[in-house]
């Protein structure tokens, strides 16, 4: 009889703290969940994250960082919208249309295109065409991934240059590759290409008649976003992270020609290109500026690809700690 009356003391103590346990649980930030994982694509905007990586700042800051590789932008949305990686270089266009207003991810840090020096779009002429001002490009085809920044740039850039919006045709051919070739070949008369495809359409005859860079604004940026939840859940992981980035944008803006190897394998810049080509000056980790955001925004509602959202519903300015420049 004792011991049955134990039991039920015991089960009767353990029913009384289990909500409390429960909440001391809940409470506790998950900053050892394992690695913060980092979708990356292979273009230079990403070179200071490997930076961090080789100097072993990400640990030195006391968070583990894994790079995620992906060959497109689809796979790398197919995992951040799965929860498989926790963040991602991105643009702001892809950001906005891939959230929609949903609260799954927040664009956290401007990464490239703080200037517009540091712009990699143009718009170029194919071989032999008669193509050789702006104002030739009135109601001529020109090739782009519709629906993207490259568009987004496109249009920008012509009508800043005097063009008409009716007077801007375009064509959708989603890979660059492709979209290079055709340009070279002749099916299409102009395209927009990023850096270093535009470099390499130039060595084959094609004609730069604008570019990004030559822009009085910043057209074109890269960002970094975090799903909300990693947000919520890991807030000190995440300030880490961002010391470390700006540790290696430190390093690689100090030094930039020790890391032209590590720029040329990242970016897949080709070999002809490698000696001479440009090392961007990258940013600090820097909330997304609010002047870049809304051109955005406005240029994805005028086209009804999202319903306007404010710049407090996709942008956190409160994650970077003390990374952020004064």
């Amino acid at each position: 009889m004792a011991s049955l009356r134990s039991i039920r003391t015991f089960v009767a103590l353990l029913a009384a703290v289990m909500p409390v346990l429960w909440t001391l649980i809940n409470a506790v930030p998950c900053y050892g969940a394992g690695a913060l994982k980092i979708g990356v694509l292979q273009i230079e905007d990403v070179v200071p994250l490997y930076v961090a990586r080789q100097h072993n700042y990400f640990r030195k800051e006391g968070v583990e960082v894994s790079l995620v590789p992906f060959l497109s932008a689809l796979e790398r949305d197919s995992a951040l919208a799965a929860g498989a990686i926790d963040g991602a270089i991105n643009d702001p266009i892809g950001a906005i249309l891939f959230d929609q207003g949903r609260g799954l991810i927040r664009i956290t840090s401007l990464g490239l295109g703080r200037t517009p020096a540091e712009g990699i779009f143009a718009i170029l002429a194919a071989p032999g065409s008669s193509i050789n001002r702006i104002d030739d490009l009135k109601h001529v085809e020109i090739a782009v991934s519709s629906a993207t920044i490259i568009d987004y740039v496109t249009e920008r850039l012509l009508t800043g240059s005097g063009l008409a919006a009716d007077e801007i045709h375009t064509i959708d051919v989603k890979k660059m590759p492709i979209r290079m070739q055709m340009l070279l070949s002749g099916a299409v008369q102009a395209a927009t290409l990023p850096e270093p495809l535009a470099s390499i359409a130039v060595g084959n005859g094609a004609r730069i008649l604008i570019s990004d860079n030559q822009a009085d604004e910043s057209l074109s940026q890269t960002v970094l976003v975090f799903r909300t939840a990693v947000l919520a859940e890991r807030p000190e992981d995440v300030a880490a992270f961002f010391r470390a980035y700006a540790s290696g944008v430190a390093a690689l803006n100090d030094r930039p020609e020790d890391y032209r190897d590590l720029v040329v394998e990242v970016g897949r810049i080709p070999p002809d290109l490698a000696p001479h080509y440009p090392i961007a000056t990258y940013p600090l980790p820097q909330p997304f500026p609010r002047e870049l955001y809304q051109p955005v925004m406005d240029w994805l509602s005028s086209r009804g690809l999202v319903e306007a959202l404010s710049y407090e519903t996709m942008v956190a300015t409160d994650f970077l700690g003390d990374s952020a420049p004064r």
